[in-house]
């Protein structure tokens, strides 16, 4: 994992990381995965120019980044055995079975995400307000994808999908 952090003249502000996981539950091809993010703001009631005297402060921010998820048990990458037991006629014997399938291409699930907010402290600070517009999008969902009987298992966890968030959040707080 590395992150930089730089603050220029206290207005611009530059934040970028890098990590990189690995998981035991994924396939052989994709054991590990990398998730970048960056992120800049920029402290607009610093600037000379800004001279309005209702607001305190106001900082724009701008941030883009990948995550990824390994919400599944360990190894469920890797085909799993059974054990039977059963007998012979004059001793009991013990038969071994595949239980799930393999699937050595599984991995990270990944979400992508953008973010645009707009912070505000009014009237001495006595008002904060946030304001967030957010766009993600996550794809290979880890899920179990269901088999048909005749192939003799009942499913496999797969990466399969795509799905979309999107939407505007506003907070606000008060110093009464």
């Amino acid at each position: 994992m590395a992150r930089l952090n730089y603050t220029l003249l206290g207005r611009y502000l530059l934040t970028a990381s890098v990590r990189r996981d690995g998981y035991s539950a994924f396939g052989q091809e994709h054991p590990r995965a990398t998730f970048p993010a960056v992120a800049f703001a920029w402290q607009i009631s610093e600037e000379d120019f800004f001279n309005i005297s209702m607001i305190n402060r106001m900082k724009l921010r701008l941030s883009w980044g990948v995550n990824g998820n390994r919400d599944i048990g360990i190894y469920s990458a890797l085909a799993r055995l059974g054990s039977n037991l059963w007998f012979d006629g004059s001793s009991a014997r013990v038969g071994v079975y595949n239980s799930t399938l393999s699937n050595p291409g599984l991995r990270w699930e990944r979400t992508e995400s953008i973010n645009v907010g707009l912070d505000m402290g009014l009237f001495e600070n006595r008002i904060d307000l946030s304001l967030d517009y957010y766009d993600m999008t996550t794809t290979d969902l880890l899920m179990n994808r269901i088999l048909p009987k005749i192939t003799g298992f009942t499913s496999i966890t797969s990466n399969l999908g795509e799905l979309g968030n999107k939407g505007f959040e506003m907070t606000l707080n008060t110093v009464n």
